[in-house]
């Protein structure tokens, strides 16, 4: 099993990242394991061969981004793909950001982007906006886990970039980061924002503002970490070393339940264990090897995937 971590660059899809890793790899079978938007940059994991067996729990690990908000305008697709109108006066300062931020902790919903892969009906919200056709869309289930305020610019600033005990911030010596180039005085928050899987960025961007009585749309963002990855463990997704890869165990950030010699020939036959366990665990030998993801009702673990052999 083969997982790699890439720093996508601003401009590509997630998809042509993966493309890219085929040819690396010498492989069609390539996977990724959560969409980044094109002006969107940072921490993208892709799976290979049988590692994309993995790609559905990797896709709901927890994840770290530093967004750009730029307030006073806003745009279709709620970042800068297209040039926002000018800016209209911005009332409210550094202060009211940070003050707005609590609130997102309470979310429970939240509306997804009308530019977004969303299906109603069978069609993908996106390609019904970019027809000039406007699905109703459903709130849809978030987690706002840590919201925190680095800075309050009067346009968006490049800044440099680096990990701390707390997750990464504004470093002066750090990795410079690149924004999508855009026009006109917006002022702009910088925001380390932690959440749960299917939570919009770019919603969020949007929500901000009409939480301060605005507009607002996103302006940059850089995903910093994906479960226990940060961006410090990427590597170039134009020059993917083979030989540079994550263990499951490391990409994973459930708990790790090693199995006894009888209980791992029950894991590979299917057959659910009467571990106290709750949530989502990996189940692994005596040797550390990953043998499959079971989920736990506090009475039982229930096998989901079994990998065993798959390698």
């Amino acid at each position: 099993m083969a997982l790699y971590a890439v720093d996508k660059p601003l401009g590509l899809t997630s998809h042509d990242v993966v493309d890219l890793a085929r040819r690396h790899l010498g492989t069609r079978r390539v996977g990724h394991t959560g969409t980044l938007d094109p002006l969107a940059s940072g921490v993208l994991i892709l799976a290979s061969e049988a590692s994309t067996k993995l790609v559905p729990y990797l896709s709901a690990e927890d994840k770290e981004y530093l967004a750009w908000v730029s307030f006073g305008a806003t745009t279709p697709t709620l970042d800068a793909e297209e040039p926002p109108p000018s800016a209209e006066p911005v009332p409210f300062g550094r202060r009211d950001v940070e003050a707005a931020l609590p609130y997102f902790l309470t979310l429970t919903e939240q509306l997804p982007p009308a530019y977004s892969a969303v299906k109603v009906g069978g069609v993908r919200a996106y390609e019904a906006a970019r027809k000039g056709h406007e699905l109703e869309l459903a709130p849809r289930p978030v987690r706002y886990i840590s919201l925190e305020l680095l800075a309050f610019d009067p346009a968006p600033t490049p800044y440099r970039i680096g990990p701390t005990v707390n997750g990464w911030s504004l470093q002066e010596k750090g990795r410079k980061v690149e924004l999508p180039r855009l026009e006109g005085p917006f002022p702009t928050a910088v925001i380390r924002v932690v959440v749960g899987s299917g939570t919009y960025i770019r919603s969020f961007a949007r929500d901000l503002g009409e939480r301060l009585g605005g507009k607002a749309f996103l302006s940059g963002l850089v995903r910093t970490r994906v479960g226990n990855v940060g961006l410090e463990r990427c590597q170039n997704p134009r020059a993917i070393d083979p030989k540079q890869t994550l263990g499951e165990l490391e990409a994973l950030s459930c708990p790790v339940v090693e199995l006894s010699h009888a209980e791992a020939r029950k894991v590979l036959e299917g057959i659910p264990l009467p571990i106290p366990a709750r949530g989502v665990v990996a189940l692994v030998d005596r040797h550390r090897r990953l043998l499959a993801i079971a989920e736990g009702d506090g009475f039982k673990l229930k096998i989901r995937r079994v990998f065993k052999g798959e390698g």
